[in-house]
């Protein structure tokens, strides 16, 4: 499944916001100083974050606004690195990431927000889009984070 596609499949039930524009990303990427991986910025410039439960997980996304100051806040770089980004949650302990500690293409990890230590990171999938499609197919489960 592509990003359009799941995009199709989760939007009768995903909590939207307004897309996001190519300034607000080009910022992110500033900021991270990390190229942000195509399929994420094509679902954030439909739905800029947002919220919603795909089969076993629940997804909450935060907004590009939010990434800076919910990664400062939480410390993520000091704690897992700087080629890490958090970019929501479980609504929950968990944090997901893209991790983009061992390749310039970012893996879709997790990690307790109770224990930031980067041996703790869990590769969930190999891409942003592949993990939507793995929480469609009802792959990713919560209690597996």
């Amino acid at each position: 499944m592509n990003i359009a596609q799941c995009i199709s499949y989760i939007g009768p039930f995903w909590h939207a916001r307004m897309g996001a524009n190519e300034s607000a990303l080009r910022d992110m990427e500033t900021y991270s100083g990390l190229s942000l991986p195509a399929d994420y910025k094509e679902f954030m410039k439909w739905s800029d974050g947002g919220a919603g439960s795909i089969k076993n997980i629940y997804l909450s996304m935060w907004s590009l606004s939010q990434l800076i100051e919910l990664n400062e806040n939480y410390k993520i770089n000091g704690y897992l690195g700087e080629r890490v980004i958090a970019i929501g949650s479980d609504g929950g302990p968990i944090c997901f990431l893209l991790d983009y500690r061992l390749s310039k293409e970012p893996k879709f990890s997790s990690v307790n927000f109770g224990d930031l230590d980067p041996q703790e990171i869990k590769e969930l999938a190999p891409s942003f889009e592949a993990a939507i499609t793995l929480a469609i197919s009802g792959k990713i489960v919560g209690d597996n984070l």
